[in-house]
């Protein structure tokens, strides 16, 4: 019997969409062909998730920040692992893994390379930590000056031009060493089909997947369903609920979504407001929130488990992001059939546009309504209307939900990077990679 097929699925700290894309790829490979190993971040339950798998699991410490001395720690670790795994395929996901993993293999005559690319750094925007022309940022500012000054501080998280074009040149750098690089979006896909050691012939373009069965609620219990999950969360059940799913930083636009509520509330709109998700901005959100008038009207709620519950108890899901690849939570949300309010960036569009076309499709969206990164305004007049038009709503949404059945399924995902790792196998090792 032949051996199996070795791999070793490598990723720096995560939380949210690239950790649930890890786990997915992970349940969803064919154990029957693959051998799948596990380094990730030390952390008790995933650990704990990757020995119930059968995953060959292994902690190690990849930090999130662009160049740090540990980095070089990291590097002859990871090293050391490959050559006592002796992996056939190292997949690493996220640029700071790619990078060090990269350099790690190098110099081995080895491991064939796949990288996934979860979120452009190469296009990635720091407007958050710019003064924005939105009126309602404006007044906010105005009227809450404490609550200004708390972000504008944050400028240690400032993704300057020269970090960009750092990241661009390790790109390039490191290009020799790659087999293939998968795109989860079609501007990422884009933007790596460019860098000329790389190109067509090493870039796939595979968008996330979810668990369709469980995020595809059955329609003639869901207004019951959507009443007991309101009156789980504590909510009224005749008052509309607004919810986001995010990790709690700057990137993420959250402190956009407060702004937009405070404006809702100028236009007379007092929805109850869910945030889901945690991070180190959380603290700064909380008082932004209760300098702007929103103490009791928005919760903030942590890690939610069961996010099918969260996003019924919806009327409205917000991604108010000014970075993003193909977001799970936006997908997930979509599939349940929650009306969409989402900022106009990465792999967004095509999903919004519901036509899998790029930013031209997506100037009149099918499955949600589309605003521009940072304009709160824009964003609180497409939660008034998304809640003031529900039939308009409910008809986007229906869209959504059958384009989400139709494009992002989870074993499709992971069918295609299967694909990938197959492909790779019919070629030589990094020495001499094929162009």
């Amino acid at each position: 019997m032949a051996r199996k097929i070795r791999v070793l699925e490598v990723v720096r700290p995560a939380a949210g969409g690239m950790k649930k894309h890890v786990q997915g790829l992970i349940q969803g490979l064919d154990r029957g062909r693959f051998e799948v190993f596990l380094a990730a971040p030390k952390d008790e339950a995933f650990g704990q998730w990757a020995t119930l798998e059968g995953v060959g699991y292994v902690p190690l410490e990849i930090s999130h920040r662009m160049l740090t001395p540990s980095d070089v720690i990291a590097c002859l670790k990871l090293r050391n692992l490959i050559r006592a795994i002796q992996p056939d395929i190292c997949h690493f996901h996220g640029f700071k893994a790619a990078a060090v993993g990269r350099v790690a293999v190098a110099a081995m005559n080895g491991p064939h390379v796949v990288y996934t690319v979860h979120n452009s750094v190469l296009s990635r925007s720091n407007a958050h930590f710019l003064p924005t022309s939105s009126s309602a940022a404006a007044r906010s500012s105005s009227s809450h000056p404490a609550g200004r000054r708390s972000f504008a501080s944050k400028g240690r998280f400032h993704f300057s031009k020269l970090q960009r074009k750092m990241c661009l040149y390790t790109e390039h750098a490191l290009a020799e060493f790659t087999h293939r690089v998968i795109a989860v979006s079609k501007d990422i896909y884009q933007e790596y089909s460019a860098i000329p050691s790389l190109g067509q012939e090493k870039t796939r373009y595979i968008p996330n997947g979810i668990d369709l069965k469980r995020f595809c609620m059955t329609t003639p219990f869901e207004s019951r369903r959507c009443e007991d999950a309101k009156e789980d969360l504590g909510c009224e059940t005749d008052v509309p609920v607004v919810g986001l799913v995010s990790r709690l930083i700057p990137d993420k636009g959250v402190k956009t979504f407060l702004l937009a509520v405070a404006s809702l509330r100028r236009m007379g709109l007092a929805p109850q407001v869910l945030i889901a998700g945690d991070g180190p901005s959380r603290s700064e959100l909380e008082a932004l929130a209760k300098e702007l008038g929103l103490f009791g009207q928005v919760r903030f709620l942590g890690f939610i488990d069961d996010m099918v519950s969260f996003y019924a108890a919806l009327d409205v899901f917000v991604l108010s992001s000014f970075s993003e690849g193909t977001p799970l939570a936006l997908i997930e949300a979509m599939a349940v059939g929650v009306p969409v309010v989402a900022t106009r960036t990465g792999g967004v569009e095509e999903i919004v546009a519901a036509r899998g076309g790029g930013a031209e499709e997506a100037d009149t969206p099918d499955a949600g309504r589309l605003v521009a990164p940072g304009d709160a305004d824009a964003m609180a007049a497409c939660i008034r209307d998304t809640i003031l038009y529900p039939e308009k709503s409910r008809i986007l949404a229906d869209k959504a939900k059958l384009y989400v059945k139709e494009n992002f399924s989870l074993e499709e995902m992971v069918r295609k990077t299967e694909e990938v790792y197959e492909e790779v196998l019919a070629y030589p090792g990094p020495k001499e990679l094929q162009h």
